[in-house]
C-alpha cells in the first residue's frame, strides 16, 4: 500500500505518519480480542489511528461508541491506555470530551471504590494478558451500555461533568467589543 502511494506522489508531497511497533501490536491485539467481543453487541469498527506515540481504534453502534486509546508520549509517563464509552460524535473533541467516560469510572461506580484507573500500557509479552483483562472488565462493567441501556452511563457521565469547569473562550481584548 505504501509503495502504491509513493508511486502516485512525489516523495516530498507524501506524508506517511511514523508509527511504532508497540502501537501496531497493541491495536492489532485490541482489535482481535476486544473488537471481536464488542462486535457481538452490534458495534462495527469505525476507524483506526496509529502513530509513533499514540493509537486508537473506535467501534460504533448508531450514536454509541467504544474507543481503545493508548499513549506512550514521553510526557504522558506512566504510559497508559483507556477504554472509553461515549455517545455522539467520536471525532469532535468538544462533543466527545463532554459525552464520554472511561471504563474505569464505571468500575469505580459499580464497585463503590475510587482506585480504578487507566490501564498500564503493555509491551511485548504483556500485551495479550492486559487486553484480555481489559476485555473481561468491559464485558462485566459495560454490558448495559453495549446493550443500549444508558441509565448507569448517564449517571456516571453526569457525576463526572458536574464538577468540570465549562470551556472558556480566550480572545484578545479588542475582539470582545466587536
Amino acid at each position: 500500500m505504501i509503495r502504491f502511494l509513493k508511486s502516485l506522489f512525489k516523495q516530498e508531497d507524501l506524508i506517511i505518519p511514523k508509527t511504532s511497533l508497540e502501537h501496531r501490536l497493541f491495536i492489532e491485539k485490541a482489535m482481535s480480542i476486544i473488537g471481536t467481543s464488542v462486535e457481538t453487541f452490534g458495534f462495527v469498527r469505525h476507524d483506526i489511528k496509529i502513530e509513533e506515540y499514540f493509537s486508537k481504534v473506535t467501534y460504533r453502534k448508531g450514536k454509541l461508541y467504544i474507543q481503545i486509546k493508548g499513549t506512550t508520549y514521553p510526557t504522558d509517563y506512566p504510559y497508559s491506555y483507556n477504554i472509553v464509552l461515549g455517545v455522539g460524535e467520536s471525532e469532535n473533541f468538544n462533543e466527545w470530551d463532554w459525552n464520554s467516560i472511561a471504563l474505569w469510572r464505571l468500575i469505580n461506580k459499580m464497585e463503590n471504590k475510587n482506585d480504578s484507573k487507566e490501564y498500564d500500557f503493555p509491551f511485548n509479552d504483556k500485551i495479550e494478558i492486559s487486553i484480555l483483562n481489559a476485555k473481561n472488565e468491559l464485558l462485566k462493567y459495560a454490558d448495559s451500555f453495549m446493550k443500549n441501556d444508558l441509565k448507569l452511563f448517564n449517571e456516571v457521565l453526569s457525576e463526572q461533568n458536574i464538577t468540570r469547569e465549562k470551556y472558556k473562550l480566550n480572545l484578545p481584548d479588542n475582539k470582545l467589543n466587536n
